[in-house]
Parts: C-alpha cells; sequence; structure tokens
C-alpha cells in the first residue's frame, strides 16, 4: 500500500517531515518533556534549517496565543 507522501517530489518530503519535526518539538515542550531541539536540527537537511527555525517559532507564537 503507498503512502501519501510517496507521489511527492522529494524536496516537498523533506519540508513536510521537517515540519512534523517541530511540531513534535513543541508538543514536548507544551507538554513538559524533555526536547531538545538543537540536537534534533541535526536531523534537519542544511538547506531546511532556517524553515525549521521559522517553523519553530510559529509553533511557539501560536501555543502562547491558545492558552
Amino acid at each position: 500500500m503507498p503512502l501519501p507522501l510517496d507521489g511527492l517530489p522529494q524536496q516537498e518530503r523533506e519540508r513536510i517531515q521537517t515540519d512534523l519535526l517541530a511540531l513534535r518539538i513543541i508538543y514536548s515542550e507544551r507538554y513538559g518533556y524533555a526536547s531538545e531541539w538543537e540536537s534534533a536540527e541535526t536531523h534537519v537537511p542544511t538547506h531546511l534549517r532556517g524553515y525549521f527555525q521559522q517553523r519553530l517559532n510559529f509553533y511557539r507564537t501560536a501555543q502562547r496565543h491558545s492558552i
């Protein structure tokens, strides 16, 4: 059974995976679990690290507004 992301270009899949990683880190922070985004950032492709930081900041801001 093919996964829904299989048909997407590699660059788009990397972007989605980077976004999901940022979400996991914010989820961990929100519920008090240890999360080391600095070490997680090493798993992000170099060309997407700026995007990763943007998503972390976006989700942190969104978290503050939803509380």
